[in-house]
Parts: C-alpha cells; sequence; structure tokens
C-alpha cells in the first residue's frame, strides 16, 4: 500500500499549502492529493518520506500525520460511532504504541474536513474508549484531551506532555463521506522559532519584525536549487536585509546568504544576529556576507557570487495603532514606489531568466466599507508596471485547485496575505519570475 500522509497546516493555511507544494516540487516528489480542507492536506506518494527532515524544512506545517486507515462514514456518524468496534488492545499497541512500556500518554485530536460536521463530544468518548481497551489490557493509559470548545491538541501541549515520546497522538481527519485515522510523526518546533525571533541580540521594530516561519516560506517559494544549497559559489540575496531574518533562516537551511541594506545600522544589527545564528547552530564559516549598498546600485556593489534567488521584505511604511486615511495611504505607496521599481530593474541584472524574486509588499487591512479591493485591502498599485518591466507572477497554488476548493485565500492578483488580527498593515506575498 502507497504510503498517505496528512499535514496540519498553520493558521494562514493558503501560504502554509503553497509553501509545501514548492517544497514538493523543489524535492521532484510524485504524489497525489488525497483530500484536502482548511488547515489539512492529505498526501499519497510512492516512497517513504523523511517527516522529521520535512519538517525542519518547511516554517508553516504545524504537524505531520502518517495515515493509517480509513473509513466511509454516514451524514450523522462521527469519529466514535465509526470507529466504535475498530480498536483493540493488540492493534493500538501495534500501529500507535510500538515499544512503549509502563503507563502510556496518548492525546486524542480531531480535524474537520468540511463545514457543520458533529464533532462535539466525540474526542472524549474516543478517549474514554482507548482508556478501558488499554486498562483492560493491563496497560495503564492517561489521555490528554483538548481543552474548552477545541477539537484538537495544541502542538504546545503535544510537546510539552512529551506525547510523542511517551506515547502517541492518535488523529481523527473527518471529511463529509470517510475518516481518516492517523498518528501524529512530528510536530513543529515552536521553542526553536522563538529563540530565533526573540532571542537575538538586535531586534529592532522600527525595521519590520518578519517573523522566521514566514522567511522560510519565503525562501521556499524560490525553489532554490537542491543541488546547489550547500554550494558556497551559489548565493540568495536579500536587498533589504534589515535585521536579518531572511539571511539567517537561508543559514539555518544549508543556503549562503548575502544581505545589503542602505542602513550602516541594519547591515550592523544583521552582523549581530547572524553571527549569533551561525554560533548558536554551529554552522560553517562562509555562510554569509553583507553589504552598504542604496538599491539603485545593488548590481555594482554586490560580491561575486552565482545568485540563485531574490527573497526579500522591504519597508512595509509606517506602523499604525488605528486605520490609516486614504491619503496616508497613496502617500505611503508613493514614497515607496520608485525604491521598488528601481529595485526590480537592478534585480533584472542581478538574477538569469527564469530565476524568483519573493517579495513581501505592504497592504492595508481596513474595514470592508472603506475599501475598494478584497477582503477589505487596500493593495500596492505597482505589480501592473513589474510586470511590464519584464517580470511573470508565478501562481503561488495551482489554478486548478483554486477552481476546486473555494476557501482558499489568493488574491485575484495572484498574491497571498499574511497578517494578524491587531496589525493594520499586512504583507502581500508575491512570487515573481524573470521573463
Amino acid at each position: 500500500m502507497k504510503p498517505k500522509y496528512a499535514f496540519n497546516l498553520g493558521r494562514v493555511f493558503t501560504l502554509s499549502l503553497a509553501e509545501l507544494f514548492s517544497v514538493f516540487e523543489n524535492m521532484g516528489l510524485a504524489f497525489r492529493l488525497v483530500d484536502l480542507y482548511r488547515e489539512i492536506l492529505i498526501i499519497e506518494t510512492e516512497e517513504e518520506l523523511d517527516l522529521q527532515k520535512l519538517q525542519k524544512r518547511v516554517g508553516g506545517t504545524i504537524r505531520i500525520m502518517r495515515v493509517l486507515d480509513s473509513l466511509g462514514r454516514k451524514k450523522m456518524y462521527g469519529p466514535s460511532a465509526v470507529f466504535k468496534d475498530y480498536f483493540d488492545a493488540k492493534l493500538l499497541k501495534e500501529k500507535f504504541l510500538p515499544l512503549r512500556t509502563g503507563k502510556v500518554q496518548v492525546g486524542v485530536s480531531i480535524f474537520p474536513m468540511a463545514r457543520q460536521l458533529p464533532l462535539y463530544g466525540e474526542s472524549k468518548r474516543i478517549g474514554l474508549d482507548i482508556k478501558r481497551i488499554l486498562a483492560a489490557a493491563g496497560t495503564p493509559c492517561r489521555v490528554v484531551l483538548p481543552q474548552s470548545d477545541s477539537l484538537s491538541l495544541p502542538s504546545v501541549i503535544v510537546t510539552n506532555e512529551r506525547l510523542l515520546e511517551k506515547g502517541a497522538e492518535i488523529d481523527f481527519l473527518v471529511s463529509e463521506e470517510r475518516i481518516y485515522l492517523a498518528k501524529t510523526i512530528t510536530v513543529q518546533d515552536f521553542e526553536d522559532y522563538g529563540r530565533r525571533d526573540y532571542q537575538r541580540p538586535s531586534r529592532d521594530q522600527h525595521v519590520g519584525m518578519l517573523p522566521p516561519k514566514v522567511a522560510q516560506m519565503m525562501i521556499n517559494f524560490a525553489l532554490y536549487p537542491e543541488e546547489d544549497m550547500h554550494n558556497p559559489k551559489c548565493s540568495l540575496l536579500d536587498p533589504f536585509v534589515g535585521s536579518g531574518t531572511i539571511i539567517q533562516e537561508a543559514m539555518i537551511m544549508g543556503l549562503r546568504g548575502i544581505g545589503s541594506d542602505l542602513s550602516e545600522k541594519a547591515i550592523e544589527n544583521a552582523e549581530k544576529n547572524l553571527l549569533w545564528i551561525k554560533n548558536r547552530y554551529k554552522l560553517p564559516p562562509g555562510r554569509f556576507e553583507l553589504a552598504a549598498s542604496d538599491v539603485k546600485d545593488l548590481s555594482a556593489n554586490l560580491p561575486q557570487s552565482n545568485y540563485e534567488a531574490i527573497v526579500t521584505e522591504g519597508t512595509l511604511g509606517p506602523v499604525y495603532a488605528a486605520v490609516p486615511s486614504e491619503n496616508e495611504i497613496k502617500q505611503n505607496f508613493k514614497n515607496l514606489e520608485q525604491t521598488y521599481m528601481t529595485a526590480f530593474a537592478e534585480f533584472k541584472k542581478i538574477l538569469k531568466p527564469g530565476k524568483r524574486v519573493v517579495i513581501a509588499f505592504p497592504a492595508y487591512r481596513l474595514p470592508t466599507a472603506q475599501a475598494g479591493t478584497r477582503a477589505g485591502y487596500r493593495f500596492f498599485d505597482i505589480v501592473d508596471k513589474i510586470i511590464k518591466s519584464g517580470y511573470d507572477i508565478v501562481d503561488p497554488v495551482p489554478a486548478v485547485l483554486l477552481e476546486r476548493f473555494d476557501f482558499l485565500q489568493v488574491t485575484k492578483r495572484k498574491s497571498i496575505i499574511y497578517d494578524r488580527k491587531d496589525q493594520f498593515v499586512s504583507r502581500e506575498i508575491f512570487i515573481f519570475r524573470i521573463q
């Protein structure tokens, strides 16, 4: 039987899905899409995947599960009814608890894969049933269940309760016609991402705070050639390096990163952070290089290298505590346009045709009544000019999937928005390709 895997996508699930597809493409992975709904993707592959390695590679996937079985379901039947006579002690020990001795810990998570499913109270019913079966077989068990109205366990609980070391997390992925039974194999190392963000020696909120996870996702969109990842003659470029977040994630992934910035202070802060990353992760020398440069002189001031991709986030403009006025937004975009158009002209001198530029532009989240655009966003009107200057926009998610799954959130501009509820300035992420 071909292996099946389920991926628990992050809060901005379309961005996480797009990242996975980019990584699969870069790996040359052949797969069949089995099912998809918002935070859950299920695929079937021809060969086994190294899930530990894959989990570290992607920034937008919370957990990866191995799908072990699936059963059909009638419309109003939840997991506890469908799997009522499925589990026994032998199956639990062989499939979920091999080599476990003493008291085991079992977590139960349910992930809906359709709207309005009868799932209330299902985790508790399943958990108690599993505990009863194991107790009858002489195996003491502690069951860990989601709290309040949640259906699934947060990755923090899976990690802190050491479920994968002391027992298992059993997952039920509930679609309209089937319920997939899965076992969690890996969870995202949220503590490590936190260290890479908050423990760096230099953090400047005035130059943007790109989360390391998002930086990692953007790097994966670049399709940096697998064969050149550890080649010191090849590099990824961030021309608006800021505090160095994109370069640090590139270094951890095994790439050589080169960063530039007009601000000497930014270069100084980035160097402190990147040296800290190099030492903390025991990375070899030569993984990064920094250069002070105005973007209009970028191609003349960069170190010699084979540049495989550009991944960057320039200034997003001012930070607002309230919704900015239309005049403020227009002025901000006007101030940024020349910088970005100059940058894209320079990018064509640095990258070969077919190479990618992954970039985050500012987008303003507004009350719907004030916005003349999709979902209450005011977008940077620069994309058509970039295309005319010799770029194509890459679909972040295959168009056929956008037609099939109406919950995927890709703009008409072929971008994906990354935002937070407490912020008015969002990130609009594009993948450009040089013609």
